[in-house]
């Protein structure tokens, strides 16, 4: 067939009129693009986790059918980002805490390293000092790294510990754009219950939506950098094409303090509906009495003189105390359900933030070339060992949500693994997926590229956080779970995640159980001792 010159021209002004939704950017053998989505305090909650083992959701909602609902209230987006990746369902963060979690995830220097094991004033990373050095001021970030061969890098949100300055964002050195897009839903209105050391309300009046809300308008921003290629805020444009691969960040603060939301998602959490009851507040009470002297400072838990578990100090004992002031017949659960509300509907913020960034990926034309990689920077306390927030070892504060939804393996969309992972594992993931190998010897994490190919494989590397000092640290395999306190053998706990996931009941010492806790300390001293060694099992 011979097409005359006046035909082709024709056929490509046809083209060239094509929606650009409609053209799928494919660049054979080159690595994906990253849309890298950051979510602060949210805790492994919502319809992709309500009916695992302990969920806290199965707490709040006994009933099976109105806790599916609640569910899929909440996290609708997250479920449809679960559907087509794979959710690593023991996953942890380096350390539970803002920035000492977020900055080894973006350096894959984890804080037993640096020293840096809690928010420390929420100091600059690079600025942090411990035993007079500087241990971060040199190291090499993941978007620095990719910065550093080719790939262009710009971010929104919250990604280090603070966003409102492109300095404490890392400035040039990580981002080639930078912006911090602006968002309100209205005046705030602090609710009845809210006590002083905690703050939840409503943003906005009754007409108010989410759609105005500060984290909605920075997802949207990086939604239409994706759909259209180009997006301006004030004086800054990021900008991408099918010619450079990119790494978009975008970070939701919200479910992180103070709980404010619309009147649009409050409502679909009503305090009606929550089974908190007298009985559940004993029971976790009860939690008391088998956990070192350590333990008892992170959370609301207490004994009393003569051995007895009795509720402590704590900002969640701060909401029952205060509740009881307003109320006096349950007024303390009515706290609770007061405060749980609030959050559930901050976790509905950020689902519903995710959810604009995957409408901006798939009607864009990097849809089939982008690796989505989803994490919470900690868990987070409701009430579980009488705490609020997060700052603990346990599951509660330091399990975080992660998903990776990688175009190199479509076959395990929907997929969970169990096998243990750090958010660490994020930086050589990231940068194997590149072609690049790794810029610094301390970097600890594992390339997850085995699971992502088949998340059900053996798995070797365990999990390990730090909380707070150097000292204080925790290491789990896919059944057992070891937390120990001072670097001290005699100061710890030890739990079986299979049979009791709340952590309810400290096996520490127990005949049956002494060659686990033993290969348990030695797995936590390889893994602090050997910096660039993997942890094994």
């Amino acid at each position: 067939m011979v097409v005359s010159s006046r035909n082709w021209l024709a056929c490509c002004f046809l083209l060239a009129l094509l929606p650009v939704t409609n053209i799928r950017v494919s660049a054979e053998g080159s690595p994906p693009n990253v849309l890298f989505i950051a979510i602060d305090d949210l805790k492994t909650i919502g319809s992709i986790y309500s009916e695992d083992p302990g969920d806290f959701l199965q707490r709040v909602y006994p009933d099976k059918a109105l806790r599916a609902e609640v569910a899929r209230r909440m996290t609708p987006n997250l479920q449809r980002l679960a559907d087509r990746g794979v959710t690593f369902t023991s996953a942890y963060c380096a350390a539970p805490a803002c920035n000492p979690s977020r900055a080894a995830l973006m350096t894959g220097i984890r804080p037993h390293l640096s020293g840096l094991t809690t928010n420390a004033g929420g100091v600059f990373f690079r600025e942090y000092e411990y035993e007079g050095k500087r241990p971060l001021a040199d190291a090499t970030t993941l978007p620095e790294w990719l910065k550093q061969h080719g790939w262009y890098t710009a971010e929104t949100g919250k990604i280090f510990h603070t966003s409102t300055s492109f300095k404490a964002a890392d400035g040039h050195r990580s981002w080639t754009d930078w912006t911090n897009v602006p968002g309100s839903a209205g005046e705030r209105v602090r609710a009845k219950f809210s006590p002083k050391s905690l703050d939840w309300g409503q943003e906005g009046d009754d007409s108010a939506t989410f759609h105005a809300l500060n984290d909605y308008q920075k997802a949207d921003f990086i939604a239409k950098v994706l759909t259209e290629g180009r997006a301006t805020d004030r004086e800054t444009t990021f900008a991408i094409s099918a010619d450079q691969p990119f790494f978009l960040a975008c970070g939701i603060f919200r479910p992180h303090l103070p709980f404010y939301a619309t009147r649009d998602l409050l409502d679909l959490f009503p305090t009606e509906e929550m089974a908190i009851t007298r009985e559940l507040l004993e029971e976790f009470t009860r939690d008391a009495g088998d956990l070192p002297d350590q333990a008892y400072k992170w959370c609301g838990l207490a004994v009393d003189a003569g051995g007895h578990p009795t509720i402590g100090k704590d900002r969640f004992v701060d909401i029952l105390k205060h509740g009881r002031k307003l109320q006096d017949r349950d007024g303390d659960l009515q706290g609770w359900k007061e405060m749980l509300q609030h959050y559930f509907a901050s976790c509905a913020i950020a689902d519903r933030c995710v959810g604009r960034l995957l409408d901006g990926l798939e009607a864009s034309p990097y849809t089939d070339n982008t690796m989505i990689i989803l994490w919470s920077d900690h868990g987070y306390h409701l009430g579980e060992k009488l705490h609020e927030t997060k700052f603990t070892l346990w599951d509660d504060g330091a399990r975080v949500n992660f998903l990776i939804s990688d175009p190199r393996h479509p076959q395990n969309a929907g997929k969970r693994c169990t096998r243990p992972v750090t958010l660490t594992d994020i930086f050589p993931t990231v940068a194997a997926m590149a072609g690049l190998d790794m810029p610094d010897p301390r970097i600890q994490g594992t390339d997850l590229e085995p699971l992502l190919e088949n998340p059900d494989r053996a798995w070797a590397p365990a999990a390990q956080s730090t909380y707070q000092s150097v000292a204080h640290n925790m290491i789990r395999t896919e059944r057992y779970k070891l937390i120990r306190y001072d670097d001290n053998n005699e100061a710890i706990e030890l739990y079986d995640m299979q049979e009791d996931p709340e952590e309810f009941e400290n096996l520490a010492g127990q005949p049956n159980l002494q060659s686990t806790q033993a290969k348990l300390i030695r797995m936590l001293d390889e893994a602090l001792g050997k910096g660039s060694k993997a942890v094994r099992q």
